[in-house]
């Protein structure tokens, strides 16, 4: 009878304890939902109601008895995995959520400005608790992680299992954005004005980063006031006495061997090795030399990119009569515009076009006209696909960036990722990218061979045009040299770091599809291809690698961001899939 009272007791403090965690979870995955939706006004509450959930609970585990339990067969592995769960939740939401949440929930801008300006103070209060953010997450994972699951109960093992995964995004996140978020403040002039080149990227000619470099517009950023200035085509940067003459920027001679002298003697093509610093160094002596005025640093948009912004500004309407949406941007910017006017003949019309569909998106940005959690959710989707990329002049803002999707490169190792990379460039001058579909199948024994593995990457290049349909196409979209013919691509694959190129192959496509060279680029073996497709055609590439002796993460492919989204297949199952590019 002594023991009744003592047991009932625990039973309704283990089962209170239990309640406060169920429901915790369930706001967890509220959080998630919320923050996924940039939701900041419900994530401000439902962090409240999470942090009274564990704090009930957290009193409840600290108890000698509960302690004391958890020696107990069976019932010991539960309340200790009950207890790990209650304390990594509360150090996340104590140290960053709560605070983080707070900083989101009082907006971005200054209200009462006389115009937009950007609330950089609120990124100097989010900084610190974004770069701290680990701190406080990989604890809570590892106190999740020795938990033995295989002795809890299943519904218990399955709150862990959902904590983990939740806290393992959360982590990636910070992992990749955290370290920008200490400049960001300086990024938007907060240390004194900064001027920027936002290069405009057309994916109806592919190069490695996403497109030849259509436009330009300097952007001005002063205390948090952002503004845009001078326009530039890259029709612009050439003129009778000075044709085609290389800029001076020091590349490595793998890049020259693999792109030509047309990467630093056409700025249009700036973009054609997948490393975006050495395209905005290229695109940044351009501007110097012929319009001159600082340059702090470069960004990088194309159209894909604008129409996830479009989902945040709302439809635009340009003086042509066009309302540019983020339904219609891709194909009216990629292709409709060259069935409006002869580029050829007009090619004002369409820079002109192509500017102010930029400059309307700009300005309903810089003047805050925009719904503020869309537009954030369309930048991290920009950023991850390869749309939108950043190099800064600044050499300790540069290394906050180095090795983040934002950056534009390939890893440097095979630690935490083994990425094998596939990219495009349009040789045909032609913008009859909007008509091809690609796709790749990349397998590896990496799942047994876990020191050296070895890899196979295959690119399918498919035509998705008929010789009717061909033939009836804009001068400006057929091929400058084939006309509706054929049409020329080099695919360029990138194998893992330090791995050494093995057999390659190509099938179908027209008749001079070949295996060109293979070198070595940004510590990668490469293996360039070129493909000429007939309206129609399919043609596959193939290359395999043997991986160096050394540590490998999951298997990833990159690419470039093509018009019709490349599907990337990647085998096997034991390895992370990429999603689509």
């Amino acid at each position: 009878m002594i023991l009744i009272l003592p047991v009932a007791w625990f039973t309704v403090r283990v089962a209170i304890v239990g309640f406060n965690l169920f429901a915790a979870q369930g706001l967890a995955s509220r959080m998630q939902l919320s923050g996924s939706e940039f939701d900041f006004d419900a994530l401000e509450k439902t962090t409240g109601h999470l942090q009274f959930q564990i704090g009930s609970a957290l009193s409840g585990t600290e108890d000698p008895t509960w302690r004391f339990a958890e020696s107990i067969p069976f019932v010991g592995e539960n309340l200790y995995g009950v207890r790990m769960a209650v304390e990594g939740v509360e150090g996340l939401s104590t140290n960053t959520l709560a605070p983080a949440v707070k900083v989101l929930a009082d907006g971005a801008g200054e209200p009462g400005a006389s115009e937009q300006k950007f609330n950089y103070h609120a990124l100097d209060e989010l900084a610190p608790i974004v770069i701290d953010a680990s701190s406080s997450i990989q604890p809570a994972i590892d106190k999740l992680e020795t938990v033995d699951t295989t002795k809890t109960l299943p519904v218990l093992g399955t709150v862990i299992d959902r904590l983990v995964d939740v806290y393992s995004q959360a982590d990636d996140v910070v992992q990749e954005f955290g370290p920008v978020m200490t400049v960001a403040s300086s990024l938007i002039g907060a240390d004194g004005e900064r001027n920027y080149i936002l290069a405009f990227q057309n994916n109806a000619e592919s190069t490695a980063l996403g497109g030849s470099v259509a436009s330009f517009v300097q952007v001005n950023a002063n205390n948090g006031v952002v503004r845009t200035g001078r326009k530039a085509s890259s029709a612009t940067f050439y003129n009778e006495s000075r044709p085609y003459k290389a800029v001076n920027v020091p590349v490595d001679q793998s890049a020259l061997d693999l792109y030509g002298t047309f990467l630093l003697d056409h700025s249009n093509t700036a973009t054609s090795r997948p490393d975006f610093p050495t395209a905005a160094q290229i695109i940044r002596a351009w501007w110097q030399r012929e319009i001159t005025g600082p340059v702090d640093g470069v960004i990088s948009v194309d159209p894909i990119a604008l129409s996830y912004m479009l989902t945040a500004t709302g439809p635009i309407t340009l003086s042509t009569g066009d309302v540019l949406s983020s339904e219609n941007a891709v194909d009216l910017l990629l292709n409709d515009v060259y069935f409006k006017w002869d580029s050829y003949a007009e090619p004002e019309k369409v820079d002109a076009f192509f500017q102010e569909a930029s400059q309307k998106i700009i300005d309903k940005i810089t003047n805050g006209r925009f719904n503020a959690a869309a537009m954030i959710k369309a930048v991290l989707k920009g950023v991850d696909s390869g749309s939108i990329m950043m190099w800064s002049n600044v050499p300790e803002e540069q290394a906050t960036l180095d090795g983040s999707r934002l950056q534009g490169v390939l890893p440097k190792t095979n630690d935490a990722a083994s990425v094998v990379g596939v990219y495009y460039r349009d040789t045909s001058a032609s913008k009859i990218d909007y008509y091809l579909n690609t796709a790749t199948t990349t397998t590896s024994d990496i799942c047994v061979n876990t020191t050296n593995p070895s890899f196979t990457t295959s690119v399918e290049l498919h035509s998705d045009l008929t010789a009717e349909e061909a033939a009836a196409l804009p001068d400006y979209v057929k091929s400058a040299q084939f006309g509706a013919e054929k049409f020329s691509t080099e695919v360029f694959v990138y194998g893992p770091v330090g791995a050494t190129l093995g057999e390659v192959s190509v099938v179908g496509g027209t008749e001079g599809s070949t295996y060109v060279m293979n070198t070595s680029d940004l510590g990668r073996p490469v293996a360039k291809f070129i493909v000429f497709l007939a309206p129609g055609e399919t043609s596959t590439v193939t290359a395999s690698f043997a991986g160096a002796e050394g540590t490998y993460g999951p298997l990833e492919v990159r690419g470039t961001p093509m018009i019709n989204t490349t599907v990337n297949s990647v085998e096997p199952s034991c390895a992370a899939t990429t999603p689509e590019q």
